[in-house]
C-alpha cells in the first residue's frame, strides 16, 4: 500500500472517530470503504 494511501486511510478514520454527524460519520465510512477497495484490488491481482 502507497504511503499516500495510509495517510488518507488514517485521516478518514481520525475523522470518523471524532465526528458528531451520523450523516458525516456515514459519508466518511463510504469514503473510506472505497480507499479500503482499491487497496486490496492489488493484492486480488496478484493472487
Amino acid at each position: 500500500m502507497s504511503l499516500l494511501l495510509k495517510r488518507q486511510i488514517e485521516r478518514l478514520e481520525t475523522a470518523i472517530e471524532l465526528s458528531n454527524d451520523w450523516l458525516e460519520i456515514q459519508y466518511l465510512m463510504a469514503e473510506l470503504d472505497q480507499l479500503k477497495d482499491l487497496y486490496q484490488e492489488p493484492d486480488a491481482k496478484a493472487a
